[in-house]
């Protein structure tokens, strides 16, 4: 005969063990109830609906790889357990129960890749102002804002009034808080490149420039070591990439501040008519601000080491179309100006005239002593006979490189330039 008193703590251990049990090992163990699984949501802007039917009202809308619960599957249609997306604000005080069609989900979340060229689904995968402003440009215009209809309705300066997308607005508002970029979503350098490969001697005379003997054998560019780089997120050039790429490998959150609306202008004549449209969207003039502030740090030839802190600046999203002279699309961020930035206490006070081999940016501080140049000298004759210096051009200079190829150079020179990882005193 079991003992009254065991009995009783036999009853009060099953019920605390009971309590114990989370919801889905609840939901594990009930007998006929399916747990419920997440999905992730495939469209760009997917509407969340009371019931399971094409017309019923709709009760939120939700952006591509937003997590739902699924409950159940019927007829083509999901209901699902929507809790709220950190991209969208807070977590809803309690989930909402509502119908999707099963088609919009998948049980994986989208890649950029899989993305593709929609840009729409791109910024909600991997959210940049890069992909705002493509999102923006997507987004489709009702013919009275198409651009054979601007031309002849707008003149100069005269504001381009788009409807509100509420879609887009959430887009802008996520933007306007601010982002943490990936460096391997935002920097797309290829396969590596040896800058020497491509270097080619004159071996006839141009004008007042004399042909030169070719090198017995090609510049090499020996490594230093140790290095600070052990990956291609460990540093961003400024000349390679622009403002996403480098708040991405400083680890720097990057945000977009509109300014302004869009409005017509023109650059090839002197109007009435309008040439294109600034900036995406409604959105025409903006800044961009980093949190932290991002840190240029400039090497100079001789090893110095200066650096500047960036708080905002200027978002150069104007469309403008050269017709006149020379306009040469790059991908590289324009050095900032003295007036943008602050200088950095610690560094080298580098003037105007100063050599600088390269501008970057690297995840945390880098050592003001944390740099080494050396030089090698190979006589040559200019490569690109542009600007070259008055007086014979015969002579030998010693000019430093900073590994990358230069429009012409006084000399072939071969530099190995690294950055030494900072040894601190014990």
């Amino acid at each position: 005969m079991l003992h009254p008193e065991r009995f009783r703590l036999s009853v009060v251990a099953l019920w605390a063990s009971l309590c114990c049990l989370s919801p889905a090992s609840a939901q594990q163990t009930a007998p006929g109830v399916a747990p419920a699984k997440p999905r992730y949501v495939q469209g760009s802007w997917v509407n969340l609906r009371e019931s399971a039917q094409p017309q019923s009202r709709i009760v939120a809308q939700v952006p591509a790889n937003t997590v739902l619960q699924q409950l159940t599957e019927r007829d083509g249609w999901c209901a699902v357990l929507y809790a709220g997306d950190a991209r969208l604000g807070p977590p809803l005080p309690e989930p909402l129960q509502a119908h999707v069609a099963c088609n919009l989900l998948a049980d994986k979340p989208l890649t950029l890749a899989q993305a593709g060229k929609d840009a729409a689904r791109a910024f909600w995968v991997a959210p940049s102002p890069n992909r705002l402003r493509a999102y923006g440009n997507a987004l489709p215009r009702p013919p009275a804002l198409q651009w054979p209809a601007l031309v002849k309705s707008h003149t100069p300066e005269m504001p381009v009034q788009y409807p509100v997308r509420p879609e887009f607005e959430a887009a802008k508002k996520l933007l306007r808080a601010g982002v943490q970029l990936r460096p391997e979503q935002e920097i797309d350098r290829g396969r590596p490149v040896n800058p020497l490969d491509d270097v080619k001697l004159a071996t006839r005379a141009v004008d007042n420039i004399p042909a030169m003997a070719p090198l017995a054998t090609k510049p090499t560019l020996p490594a230093i070591a140790p290095s600070h780089f052990r990956s291609h997120t460990s540093v961003a050039l400024l000349h390679e990439t622009d403002a996403d790429g480098l708040a991405a490998v400083a680890g720097t959150r990057i945000s977009v501040i509109p300014k302004g609306g869009p409005y017509g202008t023109f650059t090839r004549h002197q109007g009435p008519e309008i040439d294109y449209i600034i900036g995406f969207w409604d959105v025409g003039l903006a800044d961009q601000a980093f949190a932290p502030a991002l840190t240029f740090y400039s090497v100079t030839h001789q090893g110095l080491v200066g650096a500047r802190s960036l708080s905002q600046r200027y978002w150069n999203i104007s469309n403008e179309a050269h017709y006149c002279g020379g306009h040469y699309p790059d991908k590289g961020l324009d050095d900032p100006r003295d007036d943008e930035t602050a200088p950095v206490r610690g560094y080298a006070k580098l003037s105007d005239t100063a050599e600088v081999l390269v501008r970057l940016v690297v995840p945390g501080k880098l050592p003001s002593d944390a740099v080494k140049v050396k030089t090698q000298r190979y006589p040559t004759s200019w490569m690109i006979p542009a600007e070259p210096p008055s007086g014979p051009s015969r002579s030998t200079r010693r000019r430093p490189c900073w590994c990358m190829k230069s429009t012409w150079t006084a000399t072939a020179c071969s530099t190995s330039c690294a950055l030494t990882r900072h040894r601190r005193a014990a």
